[in-house]
């Protein structure tokens, strides 16, 4: 995950945004996944976990287009992996990552 870590921090801020948007959009299908695939703790697990990254990169969305104070790139990126570590869906935001770069064209234009 290094390298679309680092080809991520390249980006401009509306690329940010997109990429961001993208990863939060796959983690909705995790998350219809979670719901209605898994049960008991994993499934309560899950849909937390989830919920918190939803909550960070959508805050950080919102941060980027309002040009308000938010976390470093840096310090998002590990937030996010904290999180999915602790709730056990660190595949899934690999997963989701790794999605929102192919779906991109930038690699293209640069």
């Amino acid at each position: 995950m290094n390298d679309i870590k680092s080809w991520y921090l390249g980006l401009a801020d509306h690329e940010k945004q997109v990429f961001l948007a993208m990863v939060a959009h796959q983690l909705t299908i995790h998350g219809r996944y979670a719901a209605y695939e898994l049960s008991g703790e994993q499934q309560i697990r899950e849909l937390k976990g989830l919920n918190e990254l939803q909550h960070q990169i959508s805050s950080h969305i919102a941060a980027i287009g309002l040009s308000r104070k938010r976390y470093a790139d840096e310090v998002l990126w590990q937030i996010l992996q904290e999180k999915a570590e602790q709730h056990q869906i660190s595949p899934q935001l690999a997963q989701s990552f790794q999605f929102a770069k192919s779906r991109s064209c930038w690699d293209e234009v640069q």
